[in-house]
């Protein structure tokens, strides 16, 4: 099916499975609109009490803290209030998109964050059983994981087109 300005409808669209961690406040996730996402640019153009969801590095974070410091996809720097979220695996040089309410010119009220797959430092090798026909040794068989990075480029990118007047209603939330 296609939309009147001729693009695919969003139920003509495949769904993508993505595995991502997340660190949620439940009950305050549940209370928010659906926010769309931002970048530092358009973080400082939204309403203080949006809705936002921003992308980007954890550059700050210390144990215990109520708040760390993201900087962007495209180079700006939020700090995050964490509140009641647990920060559980989330650790500095991981990508995450943080969901939450803009408080300030450079700062969100996080309810929640989600990290992505390859969204940290490049992985540790695997120890793996040897394959067969591999020699036998002392050492035990380690095979490379694919090193997959999040790209800020292109997350901003995306960003930035989903912006666009022909494409925005791509983003849109859907209403149930």
């Amino acid at each position: 099916r296609r939309s009147p300005s001729g693009h695919p409808t969003r139920s003509a669209m495949v769904a993508m499975e993505v595995e991502a961690a997340s660190a949620v406040d439940v009950q305050a996730l549940a209370s928010l609109s659906v926010g769309g996402r931002v970048n530092f640019g358009l973080f400082q153009q939204a309403a203080v009490g949006s809705t936002l969801r921003v992308g980007g590095r954890v550059t700050e974070l210390q144990a215990g803290a109520q708040v760390c410091t993201i900087t962007t996809a495209d180079g700006g720097s939020v700090q995050v209030a964490v509140g009641d979220v647990p920060l559980t695996g989330l650790a500095a040089g991981t990508f995450v998109e943080a969901v939450g309410t803009k408080a300030g010119e450079a700062e969100l009220r996080a309810v929640g964050f989600y990290t992505f797959p390859g969204s940290g430092e490049a992985p540790a090798p695997l120890e793996r059983e040897r394959p067969p026909g591999a020699p036998s040794g002392g050492c035990p068989f380690v095979a490379e994981q694919p090193s997959i990075k999040a790209d800020a480029e292109l997350w901003d990118e995306a960003v930035k087109l989903a912006q666009l007047p022909q494409l925005r209603e791509l983003f849109l939330p859907i209403q149930v």
